[in-house]
């Protein structure tokens, strides 16, 4: 049944009087609400942050949205998207970061969206649904219908009994149902406010009553700002090197993301303590994903770089998953064994002594973790061979089931070679600053990769580099960051996909390396590591 006038417009006061309620993210206080006719039949959701998140003009608002889209970092995938996850900050803050989500929606058939965001409001457990009577949110450039016989279909079932008023207020749906507005209009909406959520079984339980409702066409959304750092939000687990250490935290959970791995992502949260105000939103997202889905980032910022101040700073972070090839993502347990050398890069070792190196780097975790001391060659093994004295730059790589887990180097030569390898080994597992130490009980599920560089040579510019041959060094603005060769062919970019998630890596914007002060050094590498043989 519709609302009458008179509880109509009790509902549209309380969404104008709530808009500046408790828990609003810094830098996303809104100041006033925008009130919405009723639909037929039914009642609008109004725009309540419509002329202080975001313009409440259409035009304006349009091209905005038109402009910020348009600059968003190409996708890598080529397959439609299935789900992402984009923030919700005020537009002048956060809208690069999400546009980069909804631009890869553009030009796809989205049927319908379920879009997941957390409440900032109002306190409770589960799921909340909208009110029978609401049928559409409104946006400045037109009503987003609900489907109705979804969000019908899902009352009273368990978890999902949240107060329907928790959406009046929240600001986290709304920020991508503007983006909603403009990419995908004809798309149907089932909006869900995310209170509580225990954990991650807690989740799979939301999740699996969700999941019979989903159908292909449909597009799932979870709506989260990252890392909240300062006094203001009561998280400063660290005070030097801000920046690189909050792109750290972004990596850290981005990876348990990428993969799909709910238990990754969880012992993040527990770990790191991290911020992250959508976990729960993300937490459902993650159990509705099928198992051959696999996650991108496309952006991060933050909030302390636009106002050049991190004394308080919010993290922004975009992910789209989409399918791939289930033999891709198989988790079958792991032999170690050491793969053939790539035919690039200079041949440093051959394979008796690729083995050998990889055997030094996994015996010194071992002898470390099991609480003993560093061991010296002798310990090691290292033959008398020339090479093993010589000093060279080495990197050590662990994944976790292809996902990075840890990764330390020096660039230039400063140790011998077998040393380095020993050092860099453990500075990987114990002291990357993007993640917490590997433990003993999980060195067995992790696989080494090493690299042997050559030095690095200056180039005049970004087309010196080459994708699948050099590694690449950029320096800009006093920052400094590095990717091994092997990382932009693993990932599928191109020269400037791969300098753009670098000028990331460094805690700049996304184009920092086309500007003038950018300097670019390349190397080569001889890469090889322990085979995942599944």
């Amino acid at each position: 049944m519709a609302l009458g006038p008179r509880t109509a417009a009790v509902f549209v006061a309380f969404v104008a009087a709530s808009a500046v309620g408790a828990g609003s993210c810094r830098h996303d206080r809104p100041t006033g609400g925008a009130a919405a006719a009723a639909a037929p039949g039914g009642v609008v959701r109004p725009p309540a942050h419509a002329g202080s998140w975001y313009p409440g003009d259409p035009a304006t608002l349009r091209a905005d949205l038109a402009r910020l889209l348009a600059a968003a970092p190409p996708r890598v995938a080529q397959e439609p998207v299935l789900a992402g996850i984009a923030p919700h900050a005020g537009l002048r803050y956060s809208g690069g970061v999400a546009a980069a989500l909804y631009a890869a929606l553009r030009g796809q058939a989205v049927r319908r969206v379920f879009l997941l965001g957390p409440s900032h409001h109002v306190a409770f457990d589960g799921i909340a649904l909208p009110a029978p009577e609401v049928t559409a949110y409104g946006t400045p450039l037109g009503d987003l219908a609900l489907d109705g016989e979804v969000v019908q279909a899902l009352r009273g079932k368990p978890g999902f009994g949240g107060p329907p008023l928790a959406h009046g207020p929240e600001h986290s749906l709304e920020m991508e149902a503007i983006f909603l507005a403009a990419v995908a209009p004809k798309a149907l909406l089932v909006p869900l406010v995310v209170g509580r959520v225990g954990g991650p079984a807690e989740a799979g339980a939301l999740a699996r009553q969700l999941l019979p409702l989903i159908k292909p066409g449909d597009v799932v959304i979870a709506s989260s700002d990252f890392t909240h750092y300062g006094p203001s939000f009561s998280y400063v687990p660290f005070t030097a090197d801000v920046p690189a250490r909050l792109a750290g935290l972004a990596d850290h959970a981005t990876a348990a993301l990428v993969g799909v791995d709910a238990e990754a992502f969880n012992a993040h949260l527990e770990q790191t303590r991290d911020t992250i105000c959508g976990r729960d939103a993300i937490a459902v997202l993650l159990g509705l994903l099928p198992a051959e889905a696999r996650g991108e980032r496309l952006a991060f910022d933050t909030s302390g770089r636009m106002t050049g101040s991190f004394e308080s700073s919010v993290s922004y972070v975009s992910l789209a998953y989409s399918r791939v090839a289930k033999a891709a993502v198989s988790t079958s347990t792991t032999a170690h064994t050491a793969a053939p050398a790539p035919a690039r890069g200079p041949q440093v070792l051959d394979g008796a002594q690729q083995q050998l190196a990889l055997a030094l780097a996994r015996r010194t975790l071992e002898a470390v973790l099991g609480g003993g001391a560093p061991p010296d060659a002798a310990a090691l093994g290292v033959p008398g061979d020339p090479v093993w004295i010589k000093p060279y730059g080495t990197f050590v790589t662990l994944k976790r089931r292809g996902e990075l887990r840890g990764c330390i180097g020096h660039i230039f030569p400063v140790e011998p070679l077998w040393q380095d390898l020993r050092d860099n080994a453990l500075s990987a597992a114990l002291h990357d600053p993007r993640f917490p130490p590997v433990s003993r009980a999980e060195l067995s599920s992790l696989e080494l990769e090493v690299s042997i560089l050559t030095e690095p040579r200056p180039v005049a510019g970004p087309e010196g580099f080459e994708v699948g041959r050099h590694g690449v060094v950029l320096t800009a603005q006093g920052r400094r960051a590095v990717f091994l060769p092997q990382v932009a062919p693993e990932q599928g970019w191109d020269r400037e996909t791969t300098l753009h998630h670098l000028a990331l890596k460094a805690g700049l914007a996304g184009d920092a390396w086309r500007a003038p002060d950018a300097r670019f050094e390349v190397f080569e590498a001889q890469v090889f590591g322990e085979a995942a043989v599944r």
